[in-house]
């Protein structure tokens, strides 16, 4: 794999890296819920709804660059599991996760796209505020 890491170095401070995953847990927590237990959007503050399709936009994109990353060093250690140098059962749970991240990815692009649809109409104001 060539090629530059995404982020220049300037963007490590502490301050300026984002945590989506954190930020998509943190949302969902303010998100309020139908009695069926699903999202109710039309009752959700705009703020939260965007912040969570901006959340959820680049978990899905760590998530899957992860994922791409797995597979790639899957196959170069395919030789090791072989011989017994890596054992066969970390293979198998690296890749029961991947199984649950992928089904996060369906969750999360769903959600993204929901929260999307709903603020498609929404302007922040200048100072932040709704």
């Amino acid at each position: 794999m060539n090629g530059k890491h995404p982020i220049a170095p300037e963007m490590a401070a502490p301050g300026l890296i984002r945590r989506p995953l954190r930020g998509l847990i943190a949302g969902l927590a303010l998100l309020p819920v139908q009695p069926s237990g699903e999202p109710d959007y039309i009752k959700a503050d705009s703020e939260v709804l965007v912040g969570l399709a901006e959340s959820a936009e680049l978990a899905l994109q760590i998530i899957h660059d992860g994922l791409a990353s797995i597979g790639l060093l899957h196959a170069y250690a395919a030789h090791q599991i072989a011989e017994g140098d890596l054992q066969a059962t970390h293979a198998t749970a690296l890749g029961r996760l991947q199984v649950e991240l992928a089904e996060v990815l369906s969750y999360v692009y769903r959600l993204g796209m929901t929260c999307r649809r709903y603020t498609s109409d929404y302007v922040a104001r200048e100072d932040g505020r709704p």
